[in-house]
């Protein structure tokens, strides 16, 4: 054997040990936070998932999710309905118009934002912008449309970033030749080159969803933390995320609270794994 093989081998062997690594960290992962819930999905059983009240420190406790469920999905859809049209018009903008300059300040903006702290854009919320839900007729200053605005500030640079790869990826010939046929920039960019590259797009829009549905220091900060299904976009929610994060450090170890708290983390997990495997599925055939 070769100088060169041994090298080959023993790199072949560190790479597979590494991805060995990663897929073993998700496996334990996925199994804790079951093995957490199963006393919960045992005991209280379907009720977790059809049940609107969340009581579980009253003496007769009820643990139902729906409601902070619904508040997830919901908060979730209208930052995305904000946050994907404008990152595919920022990611758009620096693909087929920006000159070389105004393309070097957008990604320094998006790189410096990308590196701003929740906990600070949660503040920056409640501090300059919630009195003015209460000025444009809120009866909540935190609520789930001010939850959203910091959603999407935050997950915009990631938005607009996978937007601009997927776009970069699509090979400068297709475009070239749209404009050679008289196309505008306009129509070889939005209707040929982002239909070439309708795989990478989807795929960062997945992947933004993932982002912001798993989102907690600024839901828990803005979105007001009223477990109930709101009838407009100025009425107060608690995600999933948020009720985690605020119950977990109070509760008691190995308690049935503390077990329905591992199955609120194992739905968004399950809502997760099931976007990026779709994600996965229909960017795969797209492709071909």
């Amino acid at each position: 054997m070769t100088k060169r093989d041994i090298k080959d081998k023993t790199n072949k062997i560190l790479i597979t040990v590494v991805a060995s690594f990663g897929i073993l960290i998700l496996v334990g992962l996925f199994s804790f936070i079951i093995k957490e819930s199963i006393p919960a999905l045992t005991e209280v059983g379907a009720e977790i998932f059809t049940s609107y009240n969340w009581y579980p420190t009253y003496s007769d406790a009820e643990y139902g999710m729906l409601t902070m469920i619904i508040d997830s999905l919901l908060i979730t859809l209208l930052s995305a309905v904000i946050v994907l049209p404008i990152g595919y018009i920022i990611a758009f903008f620096m693909y087929g118009y920006a000159n070389k300059i105004e393309k070097n300040i957008i990604k320094s903006s998006i790189d410096l934002l990308s590196g701003v702290p929740s906990v600070v854009i949660g503040t920056f919320l409640i501090i300059y912008i919630s009195p003015w839900m209460l000025k444009i007729g809120a009866w909540s200053a935190e609520n789930i449309f001010l939850g959203s605005i910091g959603l999407s500030i935050l997950s915009l640079p990631y938005t607009a970033s996978l937007m601009q790869e997927a776009l970069d990826a699509i090979d400068p010939k297709l475009k070239e030749s749209a404009l050679a046929l008289g196309s505008s920039r306009f129509t070889a960019g939005f209707k040929i080159v982002s239909k070439a590259a309708i795989s990478g797009i989807f795929n960062s829009i997945i992947l933004s969803i993932n982002r912001i549905i798993g989102e907690t220091m600024v839901v828990l900060m803005a979105a007001g933390g009223a477990n109930l299904i709101p009838k407009s976009i100025f009425d107060p929610v608690r995600p999933l995320t948020a009720a985690i994060a605020s119950e977990m450090g109070e509760v008691e170890l190995g308690s049935l609270h503390y077990s329905s708290l591992f199955v609120a983390g194992l739905i968004l997990l399950t809502i997760s794994f099931l976007l990026t495997l779709t994600s996965k599925r229909l960017t795969r055939k797209w492709t071909k």
